[in-house]
């Protein structure tokens, strides 16, 4: 046997508006999630980080790309690097919703989502052209990555920075990010030498 609280009329009609809401909101979600009509890209600003948003709405079905880039920072009174992945458009993430006033209502009932670009009250689509600029930032080969991370890349010319062989010209081998370190070649008296150095003491050479 269930019991009843005994509410007053008002809670009882709170109780209904509340209920009504929720079920609008699930609607309106499912429609930003529909994929049943002509579909276009929209540019959503975001109230707090895009890719965190981004995983929100992906786990609700929608389609959403937030492009993500690594930055390097140095410990406070050390030498030592750290990475950090950041959006790369701060914080704008793109949706593909149907173009219906529904889609765009259900992705802005988000928390995560502030407003859709466009202008006025209506949003405008992102072109195929601009689009595919985007997707190019999401298909960067991992050397292209890296290069990107260090300002390095295999194959090119450096100054060796230290010790004998220090201004002796060498070539990139090997890059690790991560570490910020690279692995270089240096001919010396015909025979070729490795040596690991620090990214940040390389010069690279034009």
């Amino acid at each position: 046997m269930v019991v009843r609280p005994d509410i007053s009329e008002r809670e009882a009609a709170a109780l209904l508006r509340a209920r009504r809401k929720a079920e609008l909101v699930q609607w309106l979600r499912r429609e930003a999630a529909s994929c049943d009509g002509v579909m276009a890209w929209y540019v959503a600003r975001t109230r707090w980080r895009a890719d965190s948003v981004a995983v929100d709405l992906r786990d609700a079905g929608i389609d959403a790309v937030c492009p993500i880039e690594r930055r390097w920072k140095r410990y406070p009174r050390s030498n030592r690097r750290y990475s950090v992945e950041i959006p790369l458009l701060g914080n704008h993430v793109f949706v593909r919703l149907l173009k219906a006033e529904s889609a765009w209502v259900g992705v802005m009932s988000f928390e995560g989502i502030d407003c859709l670009l466009g202008t006025g009250e209506t949003p405008v689509p992102v072109t195929d052209k601009e689009m595919a600029k985007v997707f190019a930032l999401l298909t960067i080969s991992p050397d292209d990555k890296v290069e990107r991370a260090t300002g390095l890349a295999i194959g090119d010319t450096v100054l060796h920075p230290v010790g004998l062989m220090a201004d002796l010209r060498a070539t990139v081998v090997e890059i690790d990010a991560e570490k910020r370190e690279a692995l270089i070649s240096t001919m010396l008296f015909g025979r070729e030498i490795a040596t690991r150095c620090g990214i940040d003491d390389l010069e690279k050479l034009a």
